[in-house]
C-alpha cells in the first residue's frame, strides 16, 4: 500500500491543526486543501507542503483521488461537506471531522448513517481520549483506584462546542455504555454564538447509565471558568483537567499523579490523525468513531428536548430538529433586548451612549437599511455592504464599543469621516491567521500595521477602543493595544478637522452594540 492522500477542507485554525497533525506521519502525502478565502490556503500550502490549492471542497473531491478528507468547516457547514465526499468519484477510504457533529440532531444522525451505509469510516475530533492526562485517569478508574465508579461532574463554558468534549468524557470513563436517559434544563440570555453556532448561555444535565453512575454537567460560567472533571468512587475521587490528575484515596492525603507524557507536535489532535491512518491501514475502528460521537451528540440535544418537554427524556434520542433553536424560532424561548445602559464606572467618566437598543435616530444609514436593529443589537452587512454613520460630527473622541463578524467578515470603524464615509479608517476583519499587515485589524488602514494581534474570533464579541486626541490615535482590541501614532505622519487624515463616526460593514454580518463615546484624557 503506497502513501495515503489527504485532503483537508477548512484552512483556518482547526485546519492547520489538521495539517501539522498529519505531517507527523510518513504514510500520508498532503495532497489538497481547499478554502473559500485563497490565501487561507496558500498559507497552508506553504506551511505543510500541501500540493494542490481550491477554492471549492467539491472541486477538490471531484479532481483529486483522495484516500483520506479532514473536514474543518463551521458546525453548519458539516452535513453538507461530510455528504458531499461520498458523492466523490472516487470515495475517501475516511473521513476525520471536526466537532461539534452539527447544530441539529437531524444532520448529525444523517451524517452517521449515510457513511455507515456507504462504508467510509467518519471521525469526529473528541481528541482529549488521546490525551495522556485524560487517558490515565481513565486507567485508574478501569484499576478501581477510587472503587466503583458512582457519579461524574463536569463544568465547561457550553452544552455543544465545549459541552461535546465533556460529554465525550463521561461516556469514555463509563465504557462507552448507552446511557439510560438525560434530565437537563438550559437559558438563553444573550445572542451567543461559536463558530456560527447558537449556544445556550446556562445549562445543567442530569445523565443516568444502566450501572447507575450518574453524570452532571453545568454551563455558562463563561471561559475563564475551571473546566475540570471530577469522579467520585466508593473509596475516593479524582480530579483532570488538561493539566495533571489528582487523586484523593480513602483515608489519604490529596496526591498528584504522575503521567508520563512524550511532547508531540500539535498534541491529541496529532494523536487522534496517527491513530486515523492506523485504523484505515490495519482496517479497525477509531474510538473517535462517528458512533461514539452519535451517542455524545445526543446528549447535547437530549438535554435540549429534556428543557423543551420539561420533562427527562429516556435514550435512545428521537428527534430531528435542534430544541434550542426551535424554540427560539416559535417564541417558546426568547432572548432579551441586549439593555443599552451605562454602569456606574462609566458614568463617572464620562460616557454618553451613542446607541439606547432601539432606535437609528442618532444615526444615518447608508445607503438607507442597510443597517438595521434586533435584539438591542446595531446589524450591518446582512443584505450587503453599507456604513451606518452619526449625525453628529466628532474632533476629540474616545469610542468604546462591541463588535462580532461573521466568517471571514470584514468592516471597520472611521473617525472624522468625511461625505463619502472615508476618513481615519481602522480595519476589523476576521484576519486572526493572517499576517500583520498594513490593512490587518486594529491598525490604521493602508499606512500603519497593528503592534499586536487583537485575537479577534469571527462570531465571537470583541471589545474596541479607540481614542482620538489632536493627532494622536490609538487603539485596543480585547485589552491589547494595537496601534499609537501620530497622524502628523500622515498629513492628510491630520488635515481632518472633525467629521462623523462611521461604522461600516464591508463583507458579512457586522453586529455592534455598547456603543459609548467620551472626551479622551
Amino acid at each position: 500500500m503506497g502513501k495515503l492522500r489527504v485532503g483537508i477542507m477548512g484552512c483556518g485554525g482547526r485546519g492547520q491543526s489538521h495539517a501539522l497533525g498529519y505531517r507527523q506521519s510518513d504514510q500520508v502525502v498532503l495532497a489538497a486543501c481547499a478554502d473559500t478565502h485563497r490565501p487561507a490556503a496558500e498559507r497552508m500550502a506553504q506551511n505543510y507542503g500541501v500540493q494542490a490549492i481550491y477554492t471549492d471542497y467539491r472541486e477538490m473531491l471531484a479532481r483529486e483521488r483522495l484516500d483520506i478528507v479532514s473536514m474543518c468547516l463551521w458546525p453548519a457547514l458539516h452535513c453538507e461537506a461530510v455528504l458531499a465526499c461520498l458523492e466523490a468519484p472516487v470515495l475517501p477510504r475516511l473521513i476525520n471531522a471536526e466537532k461539534p457533529m452539527a447544530p441539529i440532531y437531524g444532520e448529525a444522525v444523517r451524517m452517521h448513517e449515510a457513511c455507515l451505509a456507504a462504508g467510509v469510516p467518519l471521525t469526529f475530533s473528541h481528541q482529549r481520549r488521546f490525551g495522556p492526562h485524560f487517558a490515565k485517569a481513565r486507567d485508574l478508574l478501569a484499576e478501581g483506584a477510587i472503587g466503583t465508579l458512582q457519579r461524574l461532574e463536569m463544568d465547561c463554558p457550553n452544552l455543544l462546542d465545549w459541552g461535546t468534549h465533556w460529554f465525550d468524557m463521561m461516556l469514555f470513563y463509563n465504557q462507552d455504555l448507552d446511557p439510560d436517559w438525560i434530565l437537563g434544563q438550559i437559558g438563553c440570555v444573550d445572542d451567543e454564538r461559536v463558530f456560527g453556532a447558537r449556544m445556550e448561555t446556562a445549562g445543567l444535565a442530569y445523565v443516568k447509565w444502566p450501572n447507575n453512575v450518574t453524570g452532571l454537567l453545568t454551563t455558562g460560567h463563561g471561559t475563564g471558568a475551571p473546566v475540570t472533571i471530577r469522579a467520585l468512587g466508593s473509596k475516593g475521587m479524582m480530579d483532570v483537567d488538561h493539566g495533571k490528575v489528582m487523586l484523593l484515596r480513602e483515608g489519604q492525603a490529596w496526591e498528584r499523579v504522575a503521567v508520563p507524557a512524550k511532547p508531540v507536535p500539535g498534541d491529541d489532535t496529532t494523536l487522534h490523525l496517527l491513530d486515523s491512518i492506523a485504523c484505515v491501514r490495519e482496517g479497525r475502528e477509531s474510538i473517535l468513531c462517528s458512533r461514539n460521537a452519535l451517542r455524545t451528540t445526543q446528549l447535547i440535544f437530549g438535554t435540549y428536548e429534556s428543557a423543551r418537554r420539561r420533562a427527562r427524556v429516556v435514550l435512545p434520542l428521537k428527534i430531528d430538529d435542534s430544541p434550542l433553536l426551535s424554540m427560539l424560532e416559535k417564541g417558546q424561548m426568547r432572548i432579551p433586548d441586549w439593555p443599552a445602559f451605562l454602569t456606574e464606572d462609566e458614568e463617572r467618566q464620562g460616557f454618553e451612549l451613542l446607541f439606547d437598543g432601539h432606535r437609528l435616530q442618532r444615526w444615518q444609514s447608508v445607503p438607507s437599511g442597510a443597517w438595521a436593529v434586533a435584539g438591542g443589537i446595531l446589524r450591518g452587512g446582512y443584505d450587503g455592504a453599507g456604513g451606518l454613520r452619526t449625525r453628529r460630527r466628532f474632533t476629540d473622541v474616545l469610542v468604546r464599543c462591541e463588535f462580532r463578524l461573521g466568517s471571514r467578515g470584514r468592516a471597520a470603524l472611521v473617525l472624522r469621516a468625511d461625505a463619502t464615509g472615508r476618513g481615519i479608517e481602522i480595519p476589523l476583519f476576521d484576519d486572526r491567521w493572517e499576517p500583520r499587515e498594513r490593512t490587518s485589524t486594529g491598525g490604521l488602514a493602508g499606512r500603519v500595521a497593528p503592534v499586536a494581534d487583537g485575537d479577534i474570533g469571527a462570531s465571537r464579541w470583541n471589545w474596541l477602543v479607540a481614542s482620538l486626541k489632536g493627532t494622536a490615535l490609538s487603539v485596543s482590541i480585547n485589552g491589547k493595544q494595537t496601534l499609537a501614532c501620530d497622524l502628523r505622519d500622515h498629513p492628510d487624515l491630520a488635515a481632518l478637522a472633525s467629521g462623523p463616526l462611521v461604522l461600516r460593514a464591508e463583507v458579512g454580518p457586522f453586529d455592534v452594540r455598547n456603543v459609548m463615546v467620551r472626551q479622551p484624557d
